[in-house]
């Protein structure tokens, strides 16, 4: 038997003449359409209820021999009504014939207690076409509406319609005398039938339930767009970082080559000690869950001091702080999130060693400077990255690291910064020293000392 994600999406999958929609939009449309159920139910359970209360302190208008009590007894099959689908919709086994069924059933529900006020009245049939409860129907119809669902709306409205056309049919034909009247006035005053009046409410009926279903499918159409769109979000923030994910979604302009913004900010080389080791020793499967602990280990700490990361290159990560959003402490972020990462490895290696696992250590460079976010590519290919000196030397001083023994190092004007900027860690200074590919010395910050191999 199909489960009631299979129905749904059987009846999801096909939009607009054949449409199909994305597996996990449909998820998604299925998720809101449950929602939605269960909101239009709580409203009508919610409105009847209120019925109910205002029924029963008010004075009743009619005889206490009536042959029939019309609002208690179509309340309670209304809510009875009501109940039941709210619990198919709660254990997930409300079908789509289902509800087709209790849309017709509640307007029919509704019809009846118009149709029944003749006999609480004790007066010619032609009297209920005159009845106030005449603006419910329209109640019900827009209620529908919440569920998002033109055919619903379409469904309530048809239905409405044609009880209508029952009723006045019924009292045409049990009326004695002349039931018919043109003048409007005395139709109001007598229980004639006005022509003219009935065609305006089965137009009115018509006319709303057009009206609320075409808006419907237009606003659907926005809907399925707009969950394609955090899809698309969600989806690009799986390969960008999350603000990077949100520039592209919403940019104003064409996204394209050569968009760039100069800001002062911190770039972070982290690099993974002995990865080459571990490759060597580790099955595919086991070198990938490594590098996901690894991974799952720094990104977070990177994130919760307003980095972001730029890309992942193997074993590496690149991430920035103050390029993708200006950052006022762009640089005591920076180093605030190395103190934590290599706090964070000790442990997790100390873990590591504890279940005779491997256990790679960390190395960190960062620098500071003048960088350009921006895109570059070319066509259809394009990427999200920093582009300046404190990149390069960024990645150099985390080479350097083997150099002078250390596993986090910075550039002094760095490390002044992050002290300017509100950093109050201790960290030995290394004047002087000789970088690969630097042409002058550069005075250097050790940020963290060797760890235990």
């Amino acid at each position: 038997m199909a489960t009631y994600g299979q129905r749904m999406a059987a009846w999801l999958g096909t939009g607009r003449k054949g449409m199909q929609f994305p597996p996990r939009v449909r998820l998604e449309l299925e998720r809101e359409q449950y929602h939605s159920e269960l909101l239009v139910t709580s409203v009508q359970l919610l409105i009847a209820a209120l019925l109910a209360f205002l029924y029963v302190g008010t004075p009743a208008g009619f005889s206490p021999d009536a042959p029939i009590r019309a609002v208690p007894l179509g309340l309670t099959l209304f809510m009875v009504l009501a109940l039941v689908r709210l619990y198919l919709a709660v254990t997930r086994q409300l079908a789509r014939w289902m509800v087709g069924l209790t849309v017709v059933a509640e307007m029919a529900v509704l019809i009846f207690v118009i149709w029944a006020y003749h006999l609480q009245y004790e007066q010619p049939p032609q009297i209920y076409l005159k009845s106030t409860e005449f603006a419910y129907i329209f109640i019900l119809i827009a209620l529908r509406a919440l569920r998002f669902e033109p055919v619903w709306v379409a469904l309530s409205g048809v239905t409405a319609a044609s009880g209508w056309l029952l009723l006045l049919h019924y009292a045409l034909g049990h009326a004695s005398g002349n039931p018919v009247t043109w003048d409007y006035v005395t139709s109001l005053r007598s229980s004639q039938i006005h022509y003219g009046g009935e065609f305006d409410k089965l137009l009115s009926i018509a006319m709303v339930t057009a009206v609320l279903a075409l808006a419907l499918a237009r606003a659907r159409s926005f809907v399925v767009k707009s969950l394609r769109g955090q899809q698309a979000v969600a989806d690009l923030s799986l390969f960008f970082d999350d603000s990077v994910a949100h520039r592209i979604t919403d940019s104003e302009s064409a996204v394209m080559a050569g968009h760039g913004e100069l800001r002062e900010a911190a770039i972070l080389f982290l690099d993974m000690r002995g990865f080459t080791r571990a490759s060597s020793m580790l099955t595919p499967a086991e070198l990938v869950r490594l590098l996901g602990e690894y991974q799952g280990l720094l990104v977070p700490i990177v994130k919760a001091h307003h980095g972001s990361i730029d890309k992942f290159m193997g074993d590496g990560i690149l991430a920035s702080f103050g390029a993708v959003t200006q950052d006022e402490h762009y640089a005591a972020n920076a180093l605030r999130a190395i103190d934590a990462i290599m706090a964070a490895v000790d442990e997790w290696r100390t873990r590591r060693q504890a279940w005779g696992q491997i256990a790679p250590d960390v190395g960190a460079g960062t620098a500071s400077g003048q960088v350009l976010f921006g895109i570059i590519g070319h066509g259809t290919r394009l990427e999200y990255t920093v582009i300046g000196d404190a990149v390069n030397l960024a990645a150099k001083l985390e080479k350097q690291n083997k150099t002078e023994g250390t596993r986090g190092l910075t550039t002094r004007s760095m490390y002044e910064r992050a002290l300017e900027q509100g950093y109050d860690g201790q960290k030995p200074v290394l004047c002087g020293r000789a970088i690969g590919g630097v042409v002058q010395p550069v005075d250097l910050v050790a940020l963290s000392e060797v760890g235990n191999s």
